[in-house]
């Protein structure tokens, strides 16, 4: 006969890891979990109900209020409230946790807005440990609405005013909200470009705020940097961030503002042309 817990301090809740699908599966996680918290006799008393109720005896497991959700612990929230996190994924006290499938409550956690990773673990009597990974916001798309675009292209949420949602990011502008319905792929790598000019203006500016990326329908890019039209037309980019870094040093040691600047024209593309502010 096992044997039960002999130490006089019982040992932590063992984790439930398995998908509970079947009577099977849980008296396994039952073993696991339920001997090292209760005494021996409970454990078979339980484990007997299992595999002598057949289908009643399952349902009684994963019903029970025994098992209730009655400790929900929740990490990695930043952005997302932890009653959002507990309505998608339907936990409540009374929620037998053996009730719960792990992999599909991630699934649904993973549905909201800024969760862009989420696990479930659980661990017997009650307990229940949803760990989140959340998106960051690194731009706003002007495409029909203003959305919210993390570091990979991807838009992941309308922003909401007076919400808490970051409104001080860079817009990207010229894009359409249909193309990411019908072009998906070809809108998000649009996307994915203006993102790559802005990471590479963040070290020729000297941290200079952009305001905003605009994408012309031809694939051209020009920005708006702390007030300033900087027109780049087509990349490669870096060699003419280079030559705007050096114009802004400039501008500056005059103690001069540009209103626009073009980096690229037809006839000299290796030329820069200022226009300095109030001209």
């Amino acid at each position: 006969m096992p044997q039960g817990p002999t130490s006089s301090q019982p040992p932590a809740p063992a984790e439930v890891s398995t998908p509970l699908t079947g009577p099977g599966k849980v008296r396994g996680a039952l073993w696991e979990g339920v001997k090292q918290w209760t005494s021996t006799l409970s454990v078979l008393a339980l484990l007997g109900m299992a595999a002598v109720g057949g289908r009643a005896g399952h349902r009684w497991l994963v019903t029970t209020a025994r098992f209730g959700a009655k400790e929900v612990e929740v990490s990695g929230l930043r952005r997302t409230r932890r009653e959002e996190v507990l309505t998608a994924a339907r936990i409540t006290p009374s929620r037998n946790v053996l009730s719960i499938d792990a992999e599909a409550t991630a699934r649904a956690l993973e549905g909201l807005p800024w969760v862009e990773h989420a696990t479930v673990r659980r661990r017997l009597p009650g307990h229940v440990e949803i760990t989140v990974e959340e998106r960051t916001a690194v731009a706003i798309l002007a495409a029909g609405g203003e959305y919210l675009v993390a570091p990979d292209g991807t838009p992941f949420k309308r922003v909401v005013q007076g919400s808490g949602d970051p409104t001080d990011l860079p817009v990207i502008t010229g894009l359409r909200r249909e193309a990411f319905e019908h072009d998906p792929e070809s809108a998000r790598e649009g996307l994915r470009d203006a993102l790559a000019l802005l990471a590479d203006v963040a070290e020729a500016s000297g941290g200079q705020r952009v305001e905003e990326v605009h994408r012309a329908p031809t694939g051209d890019l020009s920005l708006v940097l702390a007030g300033t039209y900087v027109w780049l037309g087509q990349g490669p980019y870096r060699a003419k961030l280079s030559r705007l870094r050096v114009v802004l040093g400039e501008l500056r040691r005059r103690g001069l503002e540009a209103s626009e600047v073009h980096l690229e024209s037809d006839r000299h593309p290796e030329r820069v042309t200022v226009r300095p502010r109030g001209a």
